[in-house]
């Protein structure tokens, strides 16, 4: 038996599966994208589930083609004897076929975007709504601490112990200089740097060539591990954040809980696609609608208030005319002239998003 045959009769199943946001085509050829670990291959097996037709799923990642390549004409003859209507080339890389086969509907999953001429879709990791489906509890405010804990990748977020499903993640999805790589990067999470200063960094620890750090840090941009948020003076860098809150915990333990909320905040923006500025007094996130997002996961109206009069020139200079301020629980509002200050939980205002 080939190896596509094995493949063929012996399609993959899933245990469980929690439904996601994104819906995938009925049909039609497409490209699936996200990092590692955002549930990609989860979301593509049970859209299989549900075709009425043949299909073949193809693991480009299997060990077997560490031995083992696939011939095009191989394929080719295997879609037409077997009457399959749709192919699934899942972990795909450039090269791994010679040329992409000619079926019904071909889905093509992969890291990073590739430009292969087919509608693309991007899956994120898990949103604070779609964390809700993967843990069950009877108050918001518990779901809401379970996700500061568990984090934002299915994997992660469906297991009993968010420590040991994050080693098994990090051994599993990145070899040894992607994980020196990570590493730094979590020493970084919501601070404000430059590569050259990730790189003088990574130097203390690790032997390491400057133009394949740089390297990496531009694939993990691409592929969605790493997000740089430009900041409101310019000249001193981009802030950084690791694709997932709990993951970057997992790799800094001296990590404190306000960076933890500050890079929920941050996704949560970035997944919504809301451009901002970073800011860092006050800390928050300057959108160009004259919003301002302000990170103060335990202030409360008092200290709120006083906060936003030392502060009030930046207000004034920016033109802010409202300012939500990002809580663990608290409820409150006031106004400064013209400014209006309103606190929110976080899951209030991410579902508001």
């Amino acid at each position: 038996m080939s190896i596509l045959d094995t493949f063929f009769t012996n399609p993959p199943k899933l245990e469980q599966f929690f439904v996601r946001k994104l819906q995938l085509p009925s049909s039609g050829s497409f490209a699936l994208s996200g990092a590692r670990g955002s549930g990609k291959s989860a979301l593509v097996i049970d859209y299989l589930s549900t075709l009425k037709h043949e299909f073949l799923y193809i693991d480009c990642q299997d060990p077997i083609f560490i031995l083992e390549d696939i011939e095009d004409i191989e394929l080719e003859y295997l879609i037409e004897e077997e009457n399959i209507k749709t192919v699934v080339l899942d972990h795909y890389f450039e090269g791994f076929l010679d040329s992409l086969p000619k079926v019904e509907q071909l889905i093509v999953v992969s890291r990073e975007p590739l430009d292969i001429g087919m509608p693309k879709f991007t899956l994120y990791p898990l949103d604070f709504e779609e964390f809700i489906n993967f843990k069950k509890t009877t108050t918001i405010e518990s779901t809401f601490s379970l996700y500061t804990k568990f984090g934002s990748l299915p994997r992660v977020a469906k297991s009993s112990n968010p420590a040991l499903s994050s080693r098994e993640l990090f051994f599993e999805k990145f070899d040894e200089q992607e994980g020196k790589v990570l590493l730094i990067l979590a020493l970084f999470q919501g601070k404000i740097a430059t590569s050259h200063l990730i790189y003088k960094r990574a130097k203390e620890y690790f032997k390491i060539s400057k133009d394949w750090l740089y390297k990496t840090i531009k694939l993990y941009e691409e592929e969605g591990l790493l997000i740089q948020i430009p900041t409101l003076e310019k000249g001193v860098g981009n802030k950084f954040f690791i694709y997932d809150f709990a993951f970057s915990k997992y790799l800094n333990k001296h990590e404190p809980f306000n960076t933890t909320f500050d890079s929920l905040v941050a996704l949560a923006l970035m997944k919504y696609k809301i451009e901002v500025k970073a800011t860092i007094t006050p800390l928050g996130y300057l959108n160009s609608e004259d919003k301002f997002y302000q990170i103060a996961p335990f202030y409360n109206e008092n200290q709120s208030w006083q906060k936003a009069q030392r502060n009030f020139g930046f207000y004034t200079r920016n033109k802010i005319k409202t300012v939500t301020i990002l809580t663990v629980n608290a409820h409150y509002n006031f106004r400064i002239k013209d400014t209006n200050f309103t606190a929110l939980p976080f899951y209030e205002w991410v579902a508001g998003l």
